[in-house]
């Protein structure tokens, strides 16, 4: 099965970000993970328009609660990876038939970032992730798959839904 899929992530704890998300669901559903100090969102509205100027204006507004990152992977041909800091980007690493090409980053990060360049997006997505403390597999996670998970399982007590 070839997977698509959108997650955001900032380090910010879980109770700030759910304050902050309550009036930015679109309408949709919103999953919240913490994974301290990260707390993961999953957004079902931006995940299903993959519009990457709605992917980055969310991502700056997030950006002003602390680092914030994104994950899209497309088709798993695709990656848009973003690092943002007080509503401003950082870094971008894009890749892929249908995104194009992009790359700038700091000094410091240029180096991870051309590798990561190199690797197919969801390696890519799980070696940035790593790289910034976030669980490597929570990067690979979209609003689907959590979807389906809670339907299948359930969900972890501490995963926070908004609508």
């Amino acid at each position: 099965m070839v997977r698509s899929l959108l997650s955001f992530h900032v380090e910010a704890p879980l109770e700030a970000v759910a304050a902050w998300a309550k009036g930015r669901t679109g309408g949709a559903g919103v999953y919240l993970v913490p994974d301290p100090p990260w707390t993961s969102l999953y957004h079902e509205a931006l995940e299903a328009g993959e519009d990457p100027a709605a992917i980055r204006a969310f991502l700056g507004e997030l950006s002003h609660l602390g680092r914030a990152l994104t994950f899209m992977v497309l088709n798993e041909e695709d990656l848009l990876f973003l690092l943002a800091e007080g509503g401003g980007e950082k870094a971008v690493l894009q890749k892929g038939p249908e995104l194009g090409e992009a790359l700038q980053a700091p000094p410091d990060l240029l180096p991870l970032l051309k590798r990561a360049s190199a690797m197919p997006p969801l390696s890519a997505a799980q070696a940035l992730a790593a790289h910034f403390g976030l669980h490597p597999d929570h990067a690979l996670l979209g609003f689907l798959d959590l979807l389906e998970a809670e339907e299948e399982e359930g969900l972890p007590e501490e995963v926070v839904y908004l609508e």
